[in-house]
């Protein structure tokens, strides 16, 4: 069992200082855990209140397995914001270095959006070094929808003369675009209280880390706006997961990245009102399938 109580450590790479999380026996096979673009390292705790929490009751099953999981270089957390942002190559590259201080025994690299998007990285790069890839609510290049969305959290970033209120608006825009028009008409009655639910969450964020969360939208949004990695080079057995109604990697996006992969083993498509967000609100509809293809010697298509 692999319980959610983290050790961590630090790695130097030729990008930046890493802040890693160890969970589970560091004489087990390595599995990597990479959140979106606001997550931390630690994706799950004790008390709950980890980033990714949801997705801990499967790896509470598992007991041949260690998990690795970093924050991001200008992200959340305790790895370095380098003076210039690092491209999405450079990201992977940096965990890959960071990861070869820490195990000779890469399993397999569970991504949601920004992670999963730098494990096809990783996986197109290093193509004999990483044996399985579950690329959840991501894809191989953005889309059109996305980047503009994103271009507006910049220029709200660049152009408001109060940077705290730029951070807020920016974060609630980003809250907007991962959900959907489907979760906002069950959840709220009127549009003033949607608006101060998605400003709230603005607030949050800044509340919990203070002005150095500006770096999400100079660091990390834009480098999402420009990325492009080729499917046909990535020789990992990959598993994707997807959901309906996501303008951030539309199931349209999905189905070119599948058709392009040499070695697709599985899709699992989820109904859900939260959009982007159901790699977070939606595990219990895929955890099955991804224990599956985690577990099994002689996997088969989902």
């Amino acid at each position: 069992m692999v319980q959610p109580v983290a050790r961590s450590f630090y790695a130097d790479t030729p990008f930046a200082r890493l802040k890693g999380y160890r969970y589970g026996d560091p004489d087990k096979p390595v599995v990597v855990v990479q959140g979106g673009i606001s997550a931390s390292g630690q994706i799950w705790k004790a008390d709950e209140s980890g980033w990714w929490q949801s997705l801990h009751p499967l790896f509470s099953e598992l007991t041949d397995v260690q998990v690795i999981s970093f924050d991001y270089p200008g992200g959340i957390g305790g790895s370095e914001c380098p003076s210039v942002p690092l491209t999405v190559q450079q990201h992977s590259e940096a965990i890959r270095h960071a990861l070869k201080q820490e195990t000779d025994n890469l399993q397999a690299w569970i991504g949601g959006s920004f992670g999963g998007v730098l494990g096809l990285q990783y996986a197109a790069d290093h193509p004999t070094e990483l044996p399985r890839l579950s690329a959840i609510g991501a894809a191989h290049k953005p889309s059109v929808h996305s980047a503009l969305l994103r271009y507006f959290q910049q220029a709200l970033i660049q152009r408001c003369d109060d940077k705290q209120s730029g951070i807020i608006l920016a974060r609630a825009l980003a809250m907007l675009s991962y959900r959907t028009a489907e979760e906002f008409e069950q959840r709220f009655n009127h549009a003033d209280d949607a608006f101060e639910y998605l400003l709230h969450q603005g607030e949050k964020l800044l509340k919990q880390n203070g002005n150095g969360c500006r770096s999400l939208f100079t660091h990390l949004t834009p480098i999402l706006n420009d990325y492009s990695i080729d499917p046909t080079r990535v020789q990992a057995k990959v598993q994707l997961v997807d959901f309906n109604n996501d303008a951030i990697a539309p199931p349209s996006l999905v189905n070119e990245l599948e058709s392009l992969l040499p070695n697709p083993f599985g899709r699992v498509t989820i109904e859900t009102p939260f959009g982007h967000d159901g790699f977070i609100k939606n595990v219990e509809q895929y955890q099955s399938a991804l224990t599956h293809f985690l577990t099994e010697s002689e996997l088969e298509s989902v």
